[in-house]
């Protein structure tokens, strides 16, 4: 199978005749007749119902067609990358976070860096997962570096042989309505947590969080902790009073005039609710993109 099959193919596909996709791309109709008889019989599978005077992709055609078309735009901007990377002095840096809270302020970092740093370019990739896919990525080297929120028992990082850099330190706190009970309290304290549906945000299926919360608190009981998948969820269900909700206090919150924060009490017997957010890497990827955005924000944090 060959990439000019495949444009053939999408071809005939869009204009529903083998005439017009011939005369679109200047080759006989028997040329386009033979491609497309070859590459059904390379998938073994039927892509047209033939017609005297229409052509009509039967559903494998359909499906193959957007899988097609997929992948040659991928090509496409594939090669459009490797001409940008050849042509200039252009870096690029693979980078992920977290959540939302995270990235707002990975975004203030690469704003700033674009500011100062405009001798040494960089073309960030930035792609938002769970804290585990995040950790698994950047071991693996299909993420260059990530914005990690370290919480709880650390073991997922006591484990790795990531190298890390300390970018901000804070501590969780407890989002409530203002009509919510539990808001005439200045600290909560965990048994005031029983009974009560507590939320935190991923946008993937990731029980990270969960674990580190449960790790700050009492194991003599059981609480009901849940995950959802949107900031917008979690904000509305805690501003009618349906939920309350674990925040990172230090970094930038959205803003809802019906939420308010309470602290969280901590034994000293268990873990504090102390994170922080940190930027972790290998320390074997010597990109050059890799090593201009480390030493900005090692500077930065001076």
């Amino acid at each position: 199978m060959e990439i000019e099959q495949l444009e053939t193919f999408l071809a005939v596909s869009q204009l529903g005749s083998f005439q017009k996709a011939a005369d679109q791309k200047f080759i006989s109709q028997r040329t386009v007749s033979k491609q497309m008889t070859n590459l059904e019989n390379e998938l073994g599978i039927k892509l047209f119902f033939r017609g005297s005077n229409k052509i009509l992709l039967t559903q494998a055609g359909i499906y193959f067609a957007q899988r097609s078309n997929e992948l040659i735009n991928q090509l496409n901007d594939s090669i459009g990358k490797l001409h940008d990377i050849t042509n200039n002095n252009l870096q690029h840096l693979r980078i992920g976070y977290f959540s939302p809270f995270e990235g707002r302020l990975l975004t203030s970092h690469l704003k700033k860096y674009q500011k100062v740093a405009k001798n040494k370019p960089i073309n960030f990739h930035v792609t938002e997962a769970s804290i585990e896919h995040l950790i698994a990525d950047v071991t693996m080297g299909t993420l260059d570096c990530a914005y990690i929120l370290d919480y709880g028992t650390h073991e997922h990082l006591l484990n790795t042989e990531l190298n890390n850099i300390s970018l901000i330190e804070g501590e969780m706190v407890l989002g409530m309505s203002k009509d919510h009970p539990l808001v005439a309290k200045e600290e909560i304290f965990p048994e005031d947590l029983l009974g009560q549906t507590i939320l935190y945000y991923s946008n993937e299926s990731s029980t990270y969080l969960q674990s580190a919360f449960l790790a700050t608190l009492p194991h003599n009981h059981t609480y009901n902790v849940q995950r959802v998948g949107t900031i917008e969820q979690m904000q509305t269900l805690v501003a009618l009073g349906q939920a309350i909700a674990f925040y990172p206090q230090s970094l930038p919150l959205f803003s809802n005039e019906w939420i308010v924060f309470r602290r969280l009490y901590s034994s000293k017997n268990i873990s504090s609710q102390k994170y922080v957010i940190r930027l972790i890497y290998r320390s074997d990827n010597n990109i050059n993109g890799l090593q201009y955005y480390r030493k900005f924000l090692i500077n930065i944090l001076k």
